[in-house]
């Protein structure tokens, strides 16, 4: 018998957020010494053509003081179609605190994702962006700049729809 509250069993409880809000994948805990320095940081790969419905990055402790912008991009490795960027870069993503997010916001990729300074300011994407192709291969990642983060570390989200047959996507981390 089900102890959920609404009587469903929770394999149909997760099954409905799958279709309602999105297959979610997450990474691993990273240091941002690593995910966060100045430059590319692979952190999900997309088989086939995917919705993306929401994308962050979550401090699972404290940021450093390092005033690091971030911006995420797509690279199609099959077709080899190149880097398209997805967002613009972030706000100073500095001494965010732990549960804080930096989110992204949607279809315009002029758009820069919102930094979420405390755990009540997390807002949803007003829009979603579909990437990749069908049977083909791409990347998403976070692009740091100005500067790397000294300290702290995260984990990355994604919450998509398949588009294309099979289409899926993998933490790499």
């Amino acid at each position: 018998m089900s102890t959920n509250v609404a009587g469903y069993n929770p394999s149909t409880m997760a099954r409905i957020g799958d279709i309602t809000g999105g297959v979610h994948v997450k990474t691993g805990t990273i240091e941002n010494t690593v995910a966060l320095p100045s430059g590319a940081y692979d952190i999900f790969t997309v088989y086939g053509r995917v919705r993306i419905l929401g994308l962050d990055i979550e401090a699972v402790t404290a940021f450093a003081a390092d005033a690091t912008l971030v911006k995420f991009r797509f690279t199609s490795t099959t077709p080899s179609v190149g880097i398209s960027d997805i967002s613009a870069a972030s706000l100073s993503i500095a001494s965010i605190p732990i549960g804080a997010k930096v989110v992204w916001r949607g279809t315009a990729v002029a758009t820069a994702p919102d930094v979420m300074a405390t755990q009540a300011g997390i807002a949803w994407p007003t829009d979603w962006m579909d990437v990749g192709h069908t049977a083909g291969v791409g990347i998403i990642t976070a692009t740091s700049s100005i500067a790397a983060q000294t300290s702290g570390s995260c984990r990355f989200n994604i919450y998509y729809l398949p588009i294309s047959e099979g289409a899926y996507v993998v933490a790499l981390v």
